[in-house]
């Protein structure tokens, strides 16, 4: 999950520590991962003793500090595959922060998509391939390259489409959005209408 973003549209309040339906925003992806289908886990933060790391540690993901956050979100894309390929692992999800409404069986589906080292596998609202998206490992090398503000959206040209209502792919990038949606059934924005900051 990547949690490194400045939260620049936001405001001055933490974005990630801000209530969400009764849990701090930073809370929900995490909150929402099925667990037993990932052998590692990691959060890419600027801060590795943010408010919400002690929620993340005790849903069993390790905090990766990202140093270098300030340069965009690259940096944190590239720090996770970094460190996927040390780990030797299959395939990589990524994940945004700031995108609560992403159900547990379609990060599931994600994951039970990739039957290569070559997919790549993105989610698909009526308009646009993003994340939350899976790479496999023959991606890792490219992705641990990434720098300034690629995100992993600019490999998504080739990814398989996995299609999923728009509202999940809503991210909160604003106070208004925060307010708009925080509500149960709460509903409006299009997906990737706020962007990919986090």
């Amino acid at each position: 999950m990547l949690a490194a973003g400045s939260s620049r549209r936001f405001g001055a309040a933490d974005k990630l520590t801000s209530d969400f339906r009764g849990r701090p925003l930073g809370a929900h992806v995490i909150d929402a991962m099925p667990h037993g289908r990932f052998a590692r886990k990691w959060v890419v933060a600027s801060d590795p003793s943010h408010d919400c790391a002690t929620i993340w540690i005790a849903a069993g993901f390790d905090v990766l500090h990202n140093s270098r956050a300030s340069e965009g979100m690259g940096t944190s894309v590239a720090l996770a595959a970094q460190r996927a390929m040390r780990e030797g692992c299959d395939g990589l999800l990524v994940a945004l922060a700031d995108m609560p409404l992403v159900p547990a069986e379609h990060y599931a589906a994600l994951a039970d998509g990739l039957d290569s080292c070559e997919a790549i596998i993105a989610s698909r609202d009526a308009a646009a391939l993003q994340p939350p998206a899976i790479f496999g490992s023959a991606h890792f090398p490219r992705l641990a390259r990434a720098a300034g503000d690629e995100g992993a959206r600019r490999w998504l040209g080739s990814a398989r489409a996995l299609d999923c209502s728009p509202e999940w792919l809503i991210d909160i990038d604003t106070v208004e959005a925060l307010d708009q949606h925080g509500q149960a059934g709460g509903h409006g924005l299009k997906a990737g209408e706020e962007g990919e900051e986090l």
